[in-house]
């Protein structure tokens, strides 16, 4: 699953992946609110919808879809515990 619903991710560098894919679970825990994402990454707001505006790109409408936000959570949470485990 996590393969599937974060495969457009695949289409960037690493650095930039790993900052979208942190973005993109950070957003999904708080709610799509971009000055609270923005709290919790330190960066300004705009920095947060730009990133957006780049996840909507990658995502299209699977970005709006409750079921795949859900999934993509899901996919994203286990990817940051499989970091963790690695790293450990």
């Amino acid at each position: 699953m996590a393969e599937r619903r974060l495969s457009p991710l695949d289409r960037m560098r690493s650095p930039q992946r790993e900052r979208l894919a942190e973005t993109l679970l950070t957003w999904l825990q708080s709610g799509h609110n971009a000055s609270e994402v923005a709290a919790r990454l330190a960066v300004h707001p705009q920095t947060v919808r730009y990133r957006m505006r780049q996840l909507d790109e990658l995502f299209g409408e699977r970005l709006h879809d409750p079921t795949a936000q859900f999934e993509m959570q899901l996919a994203l949470r286990a990817l940051t515990l499989r970091r963790a485990a690695g790293s450990g």
